[in-house]
C-alpha cells in the first residue's frame, strides 16, 4: 500500500530557511509529499539561569508566538502551497532529527540567521547531515525555482555511494539526467599524464571496479558514469557548478555520526553551487 510521505522543513526566521521551504515546495509537487515547516525554538540554559536569578522569568508563550509567527510568514510568502505548520521546544538540530525520524527527506538551509532564542541553520544542516537517519537536503542561499534537468551523484563504489546513487535515481523526475561522477585519487605532484604513463594498469582496475558497481545499480545505463583522474572534492565541487542537484552519501548515523559524514561529504556540504542531498545507509 503506498504512503504519503513527509518533508521536514527547518524554518528559523532566516532567508536560507525560506529558501529551504521553497525548495521543497518546488520539488514537492507532482509527488505524494506532505511539508511540514517545523521551528523549535530554544532557550540556552544561561539566559535561564541569568534570568531567574533576577527574578523574572523567560516568556515561554512569547517564543512560542514569535516562532509560528516566523513560519506563518515562510508559509505565506509560497503562495498558497499546502504546508504544515510544527512548533516545538527544544534544541532545534535535535527536534529536525527526532521529528525525521519517520520522515522521508529533511530540508534545511545552508546558513541561517538567530540570536539568543534561535540556533543558527548553518549549524543545524551539519548536525542533521552527520546524525539523521533519513537524507538531508541542504539548500544554498540565493537558490532560484528551477527543475531538475541534472544530478551529480558522487561515486567510489562503497555501500555509501551506493545509496546515494539509489537515491538519486529514485527522486529524479522523468527526462533527468543523473549522472555519477567518480574521482580516482592521484598524487597531485606528479600529474595526470605521469600518473597515467605509470600506473595504466592500476588506473583500468579502477575504473573498471567503478563501473561494475555501478553497473549492479543501473544495469540498463540509465546512469551517465563520468570517472576522472582527480581529487574527489574538486571534481564533485566542479559537478555542482553545472548540475542541479548534488547527492553524496553519509558513512552513518548515530552519536558517532559527526565523525563519519566523510571528510569529502563534509567539506563540499557548504562550498557547492547547487543544494546538496546527504544520504545514509538505509537503516538495518
Amino acid at each position: 500500500m503506498h504512503m504519503t510521505s513527509r518533508w521536514i522543513v527547518g524554518i528559523d526566521g532566516s532567508d536560507p530557511a525560506v529558501n529551504a521551504l521553497r525548495w521543497a515546495a518546488h520539488h514537492s509537487r507532482g509527488r505524494d509529499v506532505d511539508l511540514v515547516a517545523l521551528q523549535a525554538y530554544h532557550v540556552p540554559a544561561a539566559l535561564a539561569v541569568m534570568t531567574a536569578k533576577r527574578g523574572f522569568g523567560v516568556d515561554q508563550l512569547g517564543l512560542a508566538a514569535t516562532a509560528g509567527h516566523e513560519v506563518d510568514e515562510a508559509i505565506a510568502g509560497l503562495g498558497g502551497a499546502a504546508v504544515e505548520p510544527l512548533i516545538v521546544e527544544g534544541n532545534p538540530a535535535r527536534e529536525m532529527v527526532d521529528s525525521g525520524a519517520d520522515a522521508a527527506m529533511l530540508v534545511v538551509g545552508r546558513s541561517g540567521g538567530g540570536d539568543l532564542l534561535h540556533h543558527t541553520l548553518g549549524s543545524v544542516s551539519r548536525y542533521c547531515a552527520t546524525h539523521s537517519p533519513v537524507p538531508v537536503a541542504v539548500v544554498l542561499p540565493g537558490w532560484e525555482p528551477r527543475d531538475l534537468e541534472l544530478i551529480a551523484v558522487g561515486f567510489d563504489g562503497s555501500d555509501n555511494a551506493a545509496a546515494a546513487l539509489r537515491w538519486a535515481m529514485d527522486f529524479a523526475p522523468e527526462g533527468t539526467t543523473v549522472r555519477a561522477v567518480a574521482a580516482i585519487e592521484h598524487a597531485p605532484w606528479i600529474g595526470q599524464d605521469l600518473t597515467f604513463a605509470r600506473f595504466p594498469t592500476e588506473i583500468h582496475a579502477e575504473e573498471q571496479r567503478i563501473t561494475e558497481a555501478i553497473d549492479v545499480i543501473d544495469p540498463d545505463g540509465r546512469v551517465e558514469r563520468d570517472i576522472e583522474l582527480r581529487g574527489a572534492r574538486e571534481a564533485l565541487t566542479d559537478a555542482s557548478t553545472t548540475a542541479d542537484l548534488l547527492v553524496v552519501g553519509s558513512r552513518g548515523h548515530g552519536r558517532i555520526a559527526a565523525g563519519l559524514l566523510g571528510s569529502v561529504s563534509a567539506s563540499i556540504l557548504h562550498s557547492t553551487s547547487c543544494p546538496v542531498v546527504v544520504v545514509p545507509l538505509p537503516s538495518e
